[in-house]
């Protein structure tokens, strides 16, 4: 029998293309702009790094040194309080950083061209923290050494791509050696780094080693906030610049109690020495735990993929309403086939067996809207680059979500169509 469904299925709708390309468009048109918009919103707010977000924490502290007692824990921290943080042995693995700016090229090449590449300075815990991949070498293993890891595009714009490895590369005037480059790394949403708009940047372009970043002066390219007067990123060790972030990954639950004791007894010793003038307040919050305190998806999204979903509703409706009129127009031949005993049931079947096909097909067109709305949708904003992906979770999506509305399109036609009195379409 469901072979014969099938069949029966093109053959109607064979006899009326018209109206089956309009149910299938408007159908289309609506799970198209409500995919687009789930692919934002399930881009926003995936688990970056699923396998151990819940043991990855970011710190925060509020070791400001004036005097405020409204002060919280700000996202940012003194390079003395980084490097506190990196004694501790309580994490297996600990990333501190900042984010910074450069031109970079092929040491070695007599041309002089130069690439604008984005820098973050970093220790060599960072990579097993991230579980940044390599294609080819290592990380660097000294956080003062004259060595750094590049990432894909940068590897392809300066050498053209292939193995690299022990090249030297000119960033802001000095020379550095290349120990180690990525694989294309998409991290969605940019967990280590969510604050000051960057949750949906690309992973940077290359990795220095901290202490190097700052003997060598490197700006700080994100938020910082001073007591003091510097000038020079190098004279940030002394004094109280806050700039640099924080992560440790805790294995254990009792870890994070015995490094929260550890921070406490840190911000203890600072009151005793009259450095910590404010309540003494320490947060770690895991990584799907800071990405909501950050609101890292954006509620205007949120707002329009409702909207998109209400759209949906309104092309069922309008669907709907085109398939009554066609299984109204064929009210004498549904009128014999019950006559020569089809049940109801059976025209139910057949029906959603109909309507599945028109589905499917109206999948695959709804997916082509998807690509292109995102697409556009990229062109008018561009931040949205990294995250305008239409993954294999959001294409299985549209594939359920377009039979879905097509079954739910037909039931009322269908209710309608086997009310109709077998005597009066037969008279």
């Amino acid at each position: 029998m469901l072979k014969y469904y099938v069949q029966l299925a093109f053959e109607n709708i064979k006899r009326a293309p018209t109206l089956y390309l309009l149910v299938i468009l408007t159908l289309s048109l609506g799970v198209g702009l409500l995919c687009a918009n789930l692919a934002l919103v399930n881009s926003m707010a995936s688990d970056p790094i699923p396998h151990k977000s819940d043991r990855l924490f970011h710190v925060s502290m509020n070791t400001w040194v004036n005097e405020n007692p409204h002060v919280q824990p700000l996202h940012i921290i003194r390079y003395r309080d980084a490097m506190q943080i990196l004694k501790s042995d309580i994490p297996v693995n600990t990333a501190i950083f900042f984010v910074s700016n450069a031109y970079a090229r092929d040491a070695n090449a007599a041309d002089l061209s130069r690439s604008r590449a984005v820098i973050r300075a970093t220790n060599p815990g960072f990579f097993k923290l991230t579980d940044a991949p390599f294609a080819y070498g290592n990380a660097f293993t000294h956080i003062n050494a004259k060595e750094v890891v590049i990432g894909d595009d940068l590897n392809n714009k300066v050498f053209g791509g292939g193995n690299n490895v022990g090249k030297s590369i000119e960033l802001a005037g000095e020379i550095f050696t290349v120990v180690g480059i990525l694989k294309p790394w998409d991290l969605r949403p940019l967990f280590y780094h969510v604050t000051e708009n960057n949750a949906f940047n690309p992973t940077e372009d290359v990795f220095l080693p901290l202490e190097t970043a700052l003997d060598n002066d490197m700006s700080i390219g994100a938020r910082s906030s001073s007591t003091d007067n510097w000038r020079v990123s190098s004279d940030t060790r002394e004094r109280n610049v806050f700039y640099m972030q924080a992560w440790v990954e805790l294995e254990k639950p009792s870890d994070k109690s015995a490094f929260e004791n550890y921070l406490k007894n840190y911000s203890q010793s600072l009151k005793e020495s009259g450095e910590h003038p404010n309540e003494i307040i320490n947060d770690l919050h895991d990584v799907n735990e800071w990405m909501e305190k950050n609101n890292v998806v954006d509620q205007r999204i949120i707002a329009f993929t409702i909207a998109t979903l209400l759209f949906l509703c309104v092309c069922v409706f309008n669907a709907s309403s085109l398939l009554l009129s066609k299984f109204h127009a064929a009210k004498f031949e549904i009128g014999l086939r019950r006559a020569i005993g089809a049940s109801n049931q059976q025209m139910l079947v057949q029906g959603l067996v109909e309507s599945t096909i028109v589905g499917v097909i109206a999948s695959a067109i709804a997916l082509v809207f998807s690509w292109l709305f995102l697409k556009a949708s990229i062109e008018f904003l561009p931040m949205l680059t990294n995250i305008a992906v239409l993954d294999i979770e959001v294409l299985a999506w549209g594939v359920g979500i377009a039979i879905i509305a097509s079954n739910i399109s037909v039931i009322y036609p269908l209710i309608r169509a086997n009310r109709y009195t077998i005597s009066a379409e037969l008279k």
